[in-house]
């Protein structure tokens, strides 16, 4: 008969979600370093044809690419700041935090 597996640690345990804001900033700097990229690939596409306005859009659309990440990995580190400062109080605080990266997560989408 098969038994019911149990967790050794909270799912939601402050060293898992760490890792998972780690992840994030790691996966923000890729983004901001393939957006800087691509703004250089389109600079040099406007610098040909100065009057190619695709390419101009597409620059400053890389531009705010680049700005988001960048943003992004401070919000996660202010996160974590604020999840740190809460560690010494119960878990009945963690829900709210959880409420913060929803949110982070919802603004990226607009």
């Amino acid at each position: 008969m098969p038994s019911d597996y149990v967790l050794k640690r909270n799912v939601m345990d402050s060293n898992r979600i760490k890792k998972i804001a780690k992840r994030v900033i790691e996966d923000c700097h890729t983004d901001r370093k393939l957006a800087l990229e691509c703004y250089k690939y389109f600079k040099n596409m406007v610098d040909e044809n100065p009057t190619d306005s695709v390419a101009k859009n597409l620059m400053t659309d890389c531009l705010k690419l680049a700005q988001t990440s960048k943003t992004n990995v401070i919000k996660v580190m202010d996160l974590i700041v604020k999840l740190e400062s809460r560690g010494s109080q119960d878990a009945g605080n963690l829900p709210s935090t959880f409420r913060e990266l929803e949110k982070l997560t919802s603004e990226q989408k607009n």
